[in-house]
């Protein structure tokens, strides 16, 4: 099952009545939509071959980009308190299997 964007769930956030609008995190969840559907075309990581560095790096549970793919670019969000910051950006990820 595949989790709404941050877009539409922003939207429905504004239907529903608990947020308002604001021009400022319009524009930070555009660009967290963007992130969102990077990831999700994004192919999987898989683990590199061997040598002592690779298996570090496993130990570690690091995984390598797939070639040819470059890794998705983050966003740094600053704002003052109640700016909604936490809302953005809660819907970027799925929640973890199990989680409600």
């Amino acid at each position: 099952m595949q989790s709404l964007s941050p877009t539409s769930r922003y939207l429905l956030a504004l239907k529903e009545g608990s947020h308002q609008p604001d021009d400022v995190q319009q524009e930070a969840v555009s660009r967290l939509d963007t992130i969102y559907r990077e990831l999700q075309t994004q192919p999987a990581p898989v683990a590199s071959g061997g040598g002592l560095r690779a298996k570090f790096g496993k130990l570690l549970g690091k995984r390598e980009p797939a070639a040819g793919t470059a890794p998705v670019r983050g966003l740094y969000m600053w704002g003052g308190v109640g700016r909604g910051k936490t809302p953005a950006d809660g819907p970027v990820l799925p929640e973890p299997a199990g989680r409600a």
